[in-house]
């Protein structure tokens, strides 16, 4: 690989401030929020930082772009990108390496999975609803019969602190929430394809996450069916944070969930298609089990209108959100400069995301 990366193409906005830092680690910068890029500067780009659906409508060629060498991507998931007309080709591939932005949704996903898991422990999701539909003081009796029948099996306010939390998938978001987690008293297990410990890997926020992953007490395999079924079995607080591979597609089964322990919350923000929402609702429904769900991605999404599952008295929806963090653009900028000082040395850039794998 050449070690000359000196032409940066942005089209995605960032602020003024951010986008000077950019141009202190590549001599050119070419700026064009609006993803028009002039015919010239396409010839001699050499790394780019686009939106998650990858390279602009502009480029309708590899010819348009013969020093292109690095796709950084504003975004964790790379399938909309890796699968667009251009770089679905094997050329493209060869010449490409698209890179993820896996590291920044640091910020914000893990804040987000703990708060509403405690919505739910807390029952505030009904509260809000209560006094914000109504405009009246939410009566406790109210809102335990709201919560139907977890409500009735857990009527008072319930505690992380003690909780065994499962991640299903140990990335960067996987390590920041247990890191968070532990701070709760909680213990912390993972699973991944090997259940062993590794390091972290790729871009990574200053003080966040778990670097050697050092945080769970105990791995288990994803591949090994009875050592899976025995890391849902000690899961109070599931948390899936996979992306969408042919291995991971329905990965979960209502079956799965039931082995869950009593009480348990499955938390879902990787991708919906890990499990069928008609599954979650027969786990939630089932006497015991799976007790509430906080889902930010879903099968399908978007949900349908009128999806029961929008209603469950202990189901938290959100459209996709949980990733969205204040100046989203500038903190992928800085993995667009934290690449520089690894290519300049001619080095592996970072988050390349496999083709095959899809991350």
């Amino acid at each position: 690989m050449s070690a000359t990366y000196d032409n940066a193409v942005i089209t995605v906005e960032v602020s003024e401030s951010k986008l000077e830092e950019v141009k202190r680690v590549y001599k050119n910068v070419y700026y064009h929020p609006d993803e028009n890029v002039p015919e010239e500067e396409l010839k001699v780009a050499d790394i780019w930082f686009a939106t998650w659906t990858g390279l602009p409508t502009c480029v309708k060629s590899l010819d348009q772009i013969p020093n292109m060498k690095v796709l950084q991507l504003s975004s964790a998931g790379a399938n909309k990108a890796l699968y667009s007309p251009i770089m679905s080709s094997d050329k493209a591939r060869k010449q490409i390496k698209v890179c993820s932005s896996s590291g920044m949704h640091t910020l914000s996903i893990p804040q987000y999975i703990i708060g509403n898991v405690i919505n739910l422990y807390m029952k505030l999701h009904i509260q809000l609803y209560i006094a914000r539909s109504q405009s009246v003081w939410p009566d406790r009796d109210e809102i335990v019969r709201l919560c139907g029948m977890s409500g009735q099996a857990f009527p008072g306010n319930r505690s992380v602190s003690g909780k065994t939390v499962g991640l299903l998938g140990y990335g960067h978001i996987a390590r920041e929430t247990a890191r968070l987690f532990k701070a709760f008293n909680c213990s912390i297990i993972a699973a991944n394809s090997r259940g062993n410990r590794r390091p972290e890997e790729g871009y990574r926020i200053p003080g966040t996450g778990d670097a050697d992953g050092s945080i769970p007490e105990d791995y288990y395999s994803t591949n090994d069916e009875q050592s899976f079924s025995s890391f849902l079995s000690r899961c109070d607080i599931l948390v899936a944070s996979l992306p969408s591979t042919p291995q991971t597609i329905n990965m979960l089964s209502q079956k799965h969930l039931e082995l869950l322990p009593h009480g348990s919350v499955l938390v879902n923000v990787g991708r919906g298609d890990l499990v069928k929402s008609e599954s979650i609702l027969g786990a939630l429904d089932a006497p015991k089990g799976l007790w509430g769900a906080v889902l930010d991605v879903t099968d399908p999404e978007p949900l349908t209108h009128g999806h029961p599952l929008y209603t469950h008295p202990n189901v938290i929806v959100t459209p996709h959100t949980s990733g969205i963090i204040e100046g989203y653009f500038d903190v992928g900028a800085d993995i667009l400069i934290a690449q520089a000082a690894k290519l300049k040395q001619n080095e592996e850039p970072l988050n390349v995301v496999d083709p095959v794998k899809g991350y």
